[in-house]
């Protein structure tokens, strides 16, 4: 079986000459990370491509196409996604990338992707509709408007949080002390387009994720351990990492709601990471930030805290009703990959029900 590992912005297809250095460490990080643990499954060939300006990989088992532009790399996406057996998109939504990546992986005629339907990304990329959708199913979910129209009371005072619509990360992320303020902002910005823009309510808490491996053939999905995200202070929420597992009073309500949103979702496969907040005001109930549908830096950790190949999970290759053992200890790390911390080392090794008791 040949799998093929799609990573946008270190494997080539980024246009600009600048990577973005938050995308581009993250992206990296989690690159090598899915790529050492694909290699790892017996007679998997495991193939990517690579920026010819990036430093080699050197994981045993991989091989690695350099290009040498974004021309080059869309020619060889398509003969490696239609020469694999499995073929798995990590890109940022920012731009509708990774629909447009996964569309094009689909029409080449790739055997298998792992990556949630088409239809699906789209819904999950796009931040305002995202939130249509959590609303409509009754999920609760911070209110989201698109700047310049009228916003809900619960934005018309306070600080906001502004955001691209179709964004990843933090990128272009932006605290304003009220609406009037980020409205002034845009307007005085030679780059606006409030169509693209989204804005929130700050909401005052602690971020989490939840990532999620989705079983296709099975009909199933594995909901693991709550991670606590690291976010900067100063208004951007910078990612800085994250500790998995997090110990918190409100596991189970977060645990339900991500397994009702995986029931409405349609065409679920790979990977997908929730992220959320508990708010400081009404920590009982938690609401759904962003869904993230691809690869997130949480399986940094994740890889971290079980003896089971996380990426054999992916390919179906192990029966949903064995559970993923995970030991009992606790990791940090940074989005760069580096675990800055691994302790409380017990032998046993625990299901992600008994790690969150």
């Amino acid at each position: 079986m040949q799998v093929f590992v799609s990573e946008y912005v270190c494997g080539g297809g980024w246009p600009d000459p600048n990577l973005p250095h938050s995308l581009e460490r993250e992206g990296l990080a989690m690159l090598r990370a899915i790529l050492s643990d694909f290699a790892r499954i017996p007679d998997c060939h495991v193939v990517t491509t690579l920026d010819h300006r990036r430093p080699d990989l050197n994981i045993d088992g991989v091989r690695v196409v350099r290009v040498a532009d974004a021309i080059q790399e869309q020619q060889q996406f398509r003969d490696l996604a239609v020469q694999s057996n499995v073929c798995l998109v990590i890109a940022p939504e920012l731009g509708n990338v990774l629909y447009d990546r996964c569309v094009l992986a689909r029409e080449a005629g790739a055997t298998c992707v792992l990556n949630p339907v088409s239809e699906t990304i789209r819904q999950c990329s796009d931040k305002l509709e995202l939130a249509r959708f959590l609303n409509a199913n009754d999920i609760l979910t911070i209110d989201t408007s698109l700047i310049g129209e009228k916003c809900p009371l619960s934005v018309e005072d306070g600080p906001v949080v502004v955001k691209p619509r179709y964004g990843a990360g933090s990128q272009d992320v932006r605290t304003f002390p009220n609406v009037a303020a980020a409205m002034e902002h845009h307007a005085a910005s030679p780059k606006h387009e409030f169509d693209e823009m989204i804005v929130q309510p700050l909401v005052r808490g602690t971020a989490v994720s939840v990532g999620v491996i989705c079983q296709p053939q099975a009909h199933a999905y594995e909901i693991l351990p709550i991670a606590k995200q690291c976010l900067s202070n100063d208004g951007t929420f910078a990612y800085e990492g994250g500790r998995i597992p997090f110990a918190g009073d409100h596991d189970a309500a977060i645990r339900r709601m991500v397994e009702f949103v995986c029931s409405r979702l349609q065409g679920l496969a790979g990977y997908i990471g929730f992220d959320l907040v508990i708010p400081d005001e009404s920590p009982q109930q938690p609401l759904i930030v962003e869904i993230n549908p691809r690869l997130t830096t949480s399986y940094l950790g994740y890889r971290c805290l079980t003896p089971d190949n996380l990426a054999s999970r992916m390919l179906d290759l192990s029966s949903p009703a064995t559970p993923i053992r995970w030991t009992s200890n606790t990791v940090e790390f940074t989005p760069d990959g580096e675990i800055t911390r691994l302790h409380n080392f017990i032998s046993k090794s625990l299901t992600a029900a008994e790690v969150l008791q």
